[in-house]
């Protein structure tokens, strides 16, 4: 079914897949926050500067410290934990070997219909416009577009790469 993502068939697997997925709920980190205000405050004034580097000096001993403190039955814990996860990865088909499951790196190539580059590309440009109450774009206006924009890409950093 895979090799003919165009059918309404396929469409409605994909929906119903997509349906069943649950994304977990957001939290917002407060770490985060504070190191961007850490840094905001280390271009503003350069004495708070040592302080920050000071401050994750300390941190990063605590840490050092934190990790001697790991004792055998952590690592039983974690081991225990990891086991699960691993019996749940993809196991080879017959005839495959491990390599054949993983993902691997594709060259995108716009003109050939029949690796689906271009289906993925109209199908995140319309997720994005959608996102952002844009005008949705038609398969061929993705494509002619992704034809001017990917070469436009590669001269100008051609171009600033020369400079």
């Amino acid at each position: 079914m895979t090799d003919k993502p165009r059918t309404d068939a396929f469409r409605k697997v994909i929906g119903k897949l997509a349906l069943e997925f649950k994304m977990p709920d957001f939290i917002p980190d407060e770490s985060a926050s504070k190191e961007i205000q850490a840094s905001v405050n280390k271009a503003s004034k350069k004495n708070e500067d040592d302080n920050v580097e000071e401050e994750k000096k300390e941190e990063k001993e605590e840490k050092v410290n934190l990790d001697e403190d790991i004792g055998a039955e952590d690592v039983a814990k974690l081991k225990d934990q990891l086991i699960p996860l691993l019996k749940s990865l993809r196991k080879p088909k017959e005839g495959q070997t491990y390599e054949d499951t993983l993902i691997k790196p594709e060259e995108f190539e716009k003109d050939q219909d029949n690796n689906f580059h271009m289906d993925f590309v109209h199908a995140m440009a319309n997720c994005r416009a959608s996102s952002y109450k844009l005008d949705l774009m038609d398969w061929i206006q993705v494509k002619l577009k992704a034809g001017r924009i990917v070469p436009a890409m590669a001269t100008t950093t051609a171009a600033i790469a020369g400079l």
